[in-house]
């Protein structure tokens, strides 16, 4: 797969575009860094005038949010989601104990291949704890323009800024929403105001799944159909019925509660989730991600295989003098 990155050449606008680059280039130094079977691998990237091109494996099912928006508006089957977090757990598990804070969990960088393994993705805000050559366990800041787009994903303590800082418990904190984010179809938070989302999560909200035993909590805010998991609503009314009609596990429940602390200090960690209930009954079954997913169909299609060979094409045939490789 080949992700192009256009970088404007306005002069006004040069100190923003180094930004970019260097963000897009530490993601590739990163990535070429990494080797695990559920983390996205780089295999090179170039500049090309003005773009910036990074080749990748092709994961042909897309992302998890491909999936959701495609075929499964009001999420994905719980053992689906099973088998998404265990591997997306083992991809962490990997990462921290590389020193690795991935800062951007969310089902938009979770990749499903042909044969079904789900991998990370999206290191852009990926960073070392020990990047102050000071090994200190915590981080103390978070790059402003990423904020924006994670939201929704980041964990209490990166949003406060206080000098407890944070470490790869915030990632723990991403998961949770996330798993909310696939098991609901929708993303807790995003329908609040991003300064109430805030004071919410400070205050101690946190993401639930959605189903006949959270929407009739009592004395939780009454949830309306558009909510994401979260409380009151400010979104569109759409119909909601199957959230009322159907239960997910109590282990499920479980794991969303203990990953979304508050404090981050009572949040299992990456490894410790490997042994829970939720995680481990994938020992027991014989069912496989591909068919849970029925009927998921690949999002290349023709056309769009065609599409990424010209690309290729141009990746093979383009003169080294017109380019400059970069973290070949």
């Amino acid at each position: 797969m080949v992700k192009r990155y256009m970088l404007d050449s306005n002069t006004e606008l040069d100190r923003e575009t180094e930004e970019i680059t260097a963000y897009i280039q530490h993601e590739v130094t990163l990535m070429k860094q990494l080797s695990h079977p559920n983390v996205q691998s780089c295999l090179t990237s170039f500049v090309v005038n003005q773009e910036v091109w990074v080749v990748t494996p092709l994961q042909s099912h897309g992302s998890v949010r491909d999936l959701i928006s495609t075929h499964f508006p009001q999420g994905l089957p719980e053992l689906a989601c099973t088998f998404l977090a265990r591997d997306i757990v083992n991809g962490l598990v990997y990462l921290h104990s590389q020193g690795v804070v991935h800062r951007s969990v969310r089902s938009s960088h979770i990749l499903v291949s042909q044969s079904g393994t789900g991998l990370l993705s999206g290191f852009r805000y990926a960073t070392d704890l020990h990047t102050s050559g000071e090994n200190k366990p915590n981080l103390y800041n978070f790059p402003l323009h990423g904020v924006t787009t994670n939201l929704c994903w980041l964990a209490p303590e990166i949003l406060q800024q206080n000098l407890l800082g944070y470490n790869e418990t915030s990632d723990i904190y991403s998961l949770a929403v996330t798993l909310c984010e696939m098991a609901n179809g929708l993303v807790p938070f995003s329908d609040l105001p991003p300064t109430l989302m805030l004071l919410e999560k400070l205050r101690g909200s946190s993401p639930h799944l959605m189903d006949c035993s959270t929407m009739g909590q009592s004395p939780a805010p009454i949830l309306q159909p558009a909510d994401s998991g979260v409380g009151d609503s400010v979104g569109p009314p759409t119909d909601n019925s199957i959230y009322y009609e159907r239960s997910f596990s109590r282990p499920f429940h479980d794991l969303v509660t203990a990953c979304s602390s508050l404090d981050s200090v009572d949040r299992p960690s990456a490894k410790d989730l490997l042994v829970h209930p939720w995680l481990r009954q994938l020992k027991k079954t014989n069912s496989n991600l591909l068919t849970l997913l029925q009927p998921m169909e690949t999002l290349i299609s023709t056309q769009k295989e065609d599409i990424v060979k010209e690309m290729s094409d141009v990746v093979l045939n383009t003169d080294q003098s017109d380019c400059e490789w970069i973290f070949e």
